[in-house]
């Protein structure tokens, strides 16, 4: 009696303690979140790199995923997005169907399916490629304390930053704006110098002559090592000919024609094509395909800068110097050359300033329209501004991650493994289970 007492107490002891740590590990569960990534490589959990730069972040990261009410696509980017948000709990990400909101859609420039919005600090940055390396690079860039000043040069005609016609460059100067640049127009007519911290002198495509002492302030600036994006179109450099002899530059005469641009469905042959890019890092991982309408062809003369084309036609371009109308082919008496042409050069070289050096960054362009309003929007165009100007103003440095490889998500059989397993599970495993079957049947029926 008693030891059955003993025995029906010691189950009930032993299921109470049983529940009670089923409970304390729910509990835990709750409290406490504990993973393990063993997955080849690790690509389920972010590098060192992304956990530390998001260690530096002090505010709130807003994530909008522009996807539509697709539960695959919404959970891949959502995988993706956890990633960071188990070291940034304040991460938040939102989801916005793009059918429903297609005005902010084409506001912001949304294009893809899941494309994503960043917003940190009351600035922003669309992406494309929801890669950790794009991810983190992007909240980097977003996360820059340092103001940069960018000053584009007034009063001669140019593309205005600020300006809604087609021709000027309001657009992308919205964009820049929203990347956290400052933009403050420059008369240097009635500018002493050239303000000492300007990040970037912009000349974007002047159509009136600079004055002799103007010219004399950009060529000032440049000695002094300061950072300059010139933007030239066909028909002259209204006064700034001894900026390109310091430069090492010459533009050659007309404009560019490619015939390349019918397969892209483009008619007008005074429109350039580029598709590739060289390993430098204003261009480095970019592969869209970027297009300039009415530009000019550049060559370099001289050594004294280190130079490199980073905007390059395909060949089948010539740089015409006749009316472009009906059908063009190219006179090599009349001075126009064979493509490939360049069309962007990028200029630098190493200044001193004590004991220490820096890097003196200056790129010409050929072309204005390709970043104006009416072109923007077209191919990369703007994601190349943008790196462009990133380059200029020395924000290029990329995170430096690792590629995770991913060899455990493939089979790779030899061709007589193949064979073996196909007949395999096509003979011998149906003849087997028709045998077992046939098997219990007869045992049965002798019984």
């Amino acid at each position: 009696m008693i030891q059955g007492i003993a025995t029906r107490l010691e189950s009930l002891l032993f299921h109470l303690l049983l529940f009670v740590a089923a409970g304390l590990i729910a509990w835990l569960s709750l409290r406490y979140d504990a993973q393990w990534d063993w997955s080849a490589a690790a690509r389920n959990t972010l590098s060192e790199t992304s956990q530390q730069m998001l260690a530096r972040l002090d505010s709130p990261l807003r994530i909008t995923s522009f996807a539509p009410e697709n539960p695959l696509l919404r959970q891949g980017i959502r995988e993706i997005i956890e990633r960071y948000q188990r070291y940034k709990p304040d991460i938040e990400l939102l989801f916005v169907n793009p059918e429903r909101h297609p005005e902010q859609v084409r506001q912001l420039g949304i294009t893809l399916s899941g494309e994503l919005l960043l917003e940190y600090q009351g600035r922003s940055e669309t992406l494309r490629q929801i890669t950790e390396q794009a991810l983190s690079n992007a909240i980097q860039r977003l996360a820059q304390q340092q103001a940069h000043w960018l000053a584009p040069i007034t009063g001669h005609g140019e593309r205005n930053l600020a300006g809604a016609a087609n021709f000027d460059l309001g657009d992308f100067g919205k964009e820049l704006k929203r990347k956290g640049f400052q933009l403050q127009p420059l008369d240097i007519v009635t500018a002493a110098e050239i303000p000492s911290n300007t990040s970037l002198l912009i000349i974007a495509s002047p159509r009136v002559a600079y004055l002799p002492s103007e010219v004399e302030q950009i060529g000032d600036f440049v000695a002094r090592g300061g950072n300059l994006l010139w933007l030239s179109d066909p028909g002259g450099q209204h006064g700034l000919e001894p900026l390109a002899k310091e430069l090492g530059i010459r533009f050659l005469p007309g404009t560019i024609v490619d015939a390349n641009a019918s397969a892209v469905k483009i008619k007008d042959p005074a429109v350039a094509i580029v598709p590739d890019y060289p390993q430098h890092p204003a261009t480095q991982g970019f592969e869209l395909l970027t297009i300039y309408p009415y530009a000019a062809a550049i060559s370099v003369t001289n050594s004294q800068w280190q130079a490199t084309p980073l905007l390059t036609t395909l060949p089948r371009t010539w740089n015409e110097t006749g009316p472009i109308k009906g059908e063009v082919s190219r006179d090599p008496a009349s001075g126009e050359e064979a493509g490939p042409l360049h069309i962007g050069i990028a200029l630098v070289r190493e200044i001193r300033e004590g004991t220490t050096t820096r890097q003196q960054r200056i790129l010409v362009v050929g072309d204005g329209d390709f970043l104006s309003n009416a072109y923007l929007g077209n191919g990369g165009n703007l994601n190349l501004g943008l790196n462009l100007i990133r380059w200029l103003t020395r924000e290029d440095r990329l995170l430096n991650i690792p590629a995770k490889t991913a060899p455990d998500l493939s089979l790779n059989l030899s061709h007589a493994a193949t064979l073996v397993i196909g007949f395999g599970f096509l003979m011998v495993l149906p003849l087997g289970l028709m045998a077992t079957g046939v098997t219990v049947w007869w045992r049965r029926r002798r019984r």
